[in-house]
């Protein structure tokens, strides 16, 4: 992609704000970075933040200090506290899942954080440290070409830093 190796490409996330978290079904996402209008596939103006991160795979936000797991991907399948549900539990309408409940409130107590580092290790597993001490642990969990995570830039026609089980790439 135009020269820039992956290391160039992750270092543009450094400083960048966390904005946004939320759900596509069982897919992450993380908006990275400073609020922009693009346009959708309709043309209408929209908010998101510059960089999306979008996460197929295992995934967890831990506190060290606390030695605290936050969130987790597993969250998506359990209910929040707040649902109640009779037989049996539908964890696809947002707002249903522990995940929807516990990343707003998450949200909300690290207003203000950036990423402060990041490390990238040869499988393509992905760790994310916030400006809190918080940090963001991506597994790549597959051995063949299905998607792990992806880094985006909203509204923007250049590749993607896709991961897959065999490796990293721009797609």
């Amino acid at each position: 992609m135009n020269g820039i190796s992956i290391n160039q490409y992750l270092e543009q996330l450094i400083s960048q704000p966390v904005g946004t978290i939320g759900r596509a079904s069982n897919m992450l996402w993380l908006g990275i970075g400073e609020e922009i209008r693009v346009l959708d596939r309709k043309g209408s103006g929209i908010k998101k933040n510059t960089f999306m991160l979008h996460v197929q795979s295992a995934w967890r936000i831990v506190n060290k200090e606390d030695h605290e797991i936050r969130l987790a991907s597993s969250d998506f399948y359990s209910p929040s506290e707040k649902t109640s549900f009779e037989k049996e539990f539908d964890w696809e309408p947002i707002g249903n899942s522990l995940f929807d409940e516990k990343s707003q409130d998450w949200l909300k107590t690290v207003n203000g954080i950036y990423i402060k580092e990041y490390k990238i290790n040869r499988w393509g597993d992905l760790l994310l440290i916030f400006s809190n001490g918080e940090r963001l642990e991506i597994f790549v969990i597959s051995s063949d070409n299905t998607e792990s995570w992806r880094i985006l830039k909203a509204g923007d026609e250049e590749p993607h830093l896709v991961v897959t089980g065999l490796g990293v790439d721009f797609e």
